[in-house]
């Protein structure tokens, strides 16, 4: 019925459409993975020869090789100056004082070269134009022992987010150390204990407490959790420290030696003031939390006699309900503590960290003005926490100005951790024209308010003087050593200047094992 019809012969297409794409596709990724695979290669050779470090066994000068190069985050755009200096820290008694202000008579900072892109040291630069620094040796306290830091308990009331977020600063303050830290969060449904466990992992000694008080009852609310706690796993504390998150002690240890000049079976509520006059005005006469409050443990006992009332006084800032209570019960003023610094004020801050003075806390480093706290003592790896913010001046020339013929005079001054400055005096500028023991008013608020607590301030600008500043941009540990970048923006780019710190050889860079073998301390 049907015819059987005779089949055909159909020629199928060499490639279907539908099995082009996906081996294009492969062929993509897999060319991909191999441009990856050699950029890899490649940045990780970079990687493997970083910044190059002085053999101190076999050189007492480094070498300024023209073909080094150095990675730093801010150089994206063609650098035309760079140049480098190294200084080695003595390490002497840990007691030991020095000037604010410290001269280095030898030669620092050798002429600066031309660097292109990527700090590239550029072909144009002549073979004569780099010169050998001679390493700079500087004396500076070995830091203290920690062992003192076990009767220290401190608190805080924020949240694991701002914890996690402030990691980094707080693990310089608290870590390495003997200190226990408490931390009053707001209930949730987080697994606290494995919060806890995270913290605790990266070095922290650290409790979380869920607590169901408002944030500023909570600070107060740190009463009823050191006691608690003091009777259930640290009996021997006798100090405790009311801070904010933000609060970021230079040195721990340092804060606890000095802490053992008070009879700590008396009662003692120390603190500081704000610098910052209408805080006062507004607030009262207490120490400032965010700087940094230190109860002894008899007043922390009357305190909590009197936790309930005082804490129904209402919603004052935490730091006011704990001085006002007491005023009221505790019978004991408040002993001021002048390097804990509350530090309300606004950027630019440059005059207060410039200033020489001795400063062991500081707060709103993140908030009400910027500065990167844990870059900045980077330096204490190889140098120890005392050198932060230790100024040295140096080089200091008369040179003739070529375009007038006239003398000009020009030094440098080394904030450590924070910035370089060159100043530059026009004829007829006295020597004694800028007063470096006074601060320089370089915030906007007016000065009149911070004059109390910081003392007569000088201005940020003087006639026939020229001030460039270099600000700390990057800080890395390479070995035992530590290289600061100080940058400082110009028309064509960047000009830098890199300061090597020498550790001592194993690490160690506080100097401590210098000053106490065996627990015997060296004179």
């Amino acid at each position: 019925m049907f015819e059987k019809s005779s089949p055909s012969t159909v020629k199928m297409p060499l490639f279907r459409l539908k099995t082009v794409f996906p081996l294009i596709a492969l062929v993509s990724i897999g060319v991909f993975f191999w441009c990856m695979e050699r950029y890899d290669r490649t940045a990780f050779i970079r990687f493997k020869n970083p910044i190059d470090r002085v053999n101190l066994a076999t050189s007492n000068t480094p070498n300024l090789d023209p073909s080094s190069q150095a990675t730093l985050d801010t150089a994206s755009n063609t650098c035309e100056n760079y140049t480098r200096a190294y200084f080695r820290p003595r390490h002497v008694n840990p007691d030991a004082e020095f000037h604010t202000l410290e001269d280095i008579e030898k030669p620092v900072l050798p002429p600066m070269v031309q660097m292109e892109r990527g700090m590239v040291v550029s072909p144009v630069n002549k073979q004569e134009s780099f010169i050998c620094p001679e390493i700079i040796d500087v004396d500076v306290a070995a830091d203290d022992d920690v062992e003192e830091t076990s009767k220290l308990l401190f608190g805080l009331a924020t949240t694991v987010d701002r914890l996690d977020r402030l990691l980094p600063s707080l693990l310089y303050t608290y870590g390495n150390t003997k200190a226990g830290l408490i931390v009053l969060v707001p209930e949730s449904d987080d697994d606290l204990e494995k919060q806890e466990t995270y913290f605790r992992n990266r070095g922290l000694d650290l409790t979380l407490i869920a607590s169901p008080l408002d944030f500023t009852a909570r600070y107060f609310g740190m009463v009823e959790a050191f006691i608690e706690h003091i009777r259930k796993h640290r009996p021997h504390t006798t100090w405790v420290g009311f801070s904010d998150d933000d609060t970021f002690f230079l040195s721990l240890p340092t804060i606890a030696k000095e802490l053992k000049l008070f009879d700590e079976k008396k009662k003692h509520y120390i603190g500081s003031l704000s610098e910052a006059s209408w805080q006062v005005d507004t607030f009262g006469h207490i120490a400032f939390g965010g700087a940094g409050v230190f109860v002894s443990k008899p007043l922390l006992d009357v305190l909590w006699k009197y936790y309930d009332e005082c804490q129904s006084w209402g919603e004052q800032p935490g730091d006011q309900k704990l001085g006002q209570c007491i005023q009221r019960f505790g019978d004991t003023p408040l002993t001021l503590w002048p390097s804990l610094y509350q530090m309300d004020m606004t950027d630019p801050v440059d005059g207060v960290y410039e200033s020489g003075r001795k400063i062991e806390s500081m707060h709103h480093w993140n908030s009400w003005y910027s500065k990167d706290v844990v870059k900045m003592t980077t330096v204490a790896a190889a140098a120890g926490r005392k050198s932060v913010l230790r100024r040295w001046v140096f080089d200091q020339e008369e040179i003739v100005d070529p375009s007038s013929g006239e003398k000009v005079r020009h030094f440098w001054v080394l904030t450590n951790g924070y910035s370089l400055v060159k100043y530059t005096y026009g004829k007829n500028v006295p020597d004694d024209a800028i007063n470096f023991d006074a601060t320089e008013k370089t915030w906007p608020e007016d000065p009149r308010g911070f004059e109390e607590r910081l003392g007569p301030l000088r201005p940020a600008e003087n006639e026939g003087i020229a001030k460039d500043r270099w600000l700390l941009s990057n800080a890395y540990v390479v070995g035992d050593n530590v290289h600061q970048f100080y940058v400082r923006e110009e028309d064509e780019g960047h000009s830098v200047i890199e300061i090597v710190w020498l550790g001592p050889k194993g690490g160690g860079g506080g100097g401590i094992s210098d000053h106490y073998i065996q627990g015997t301390k060296q004179q």
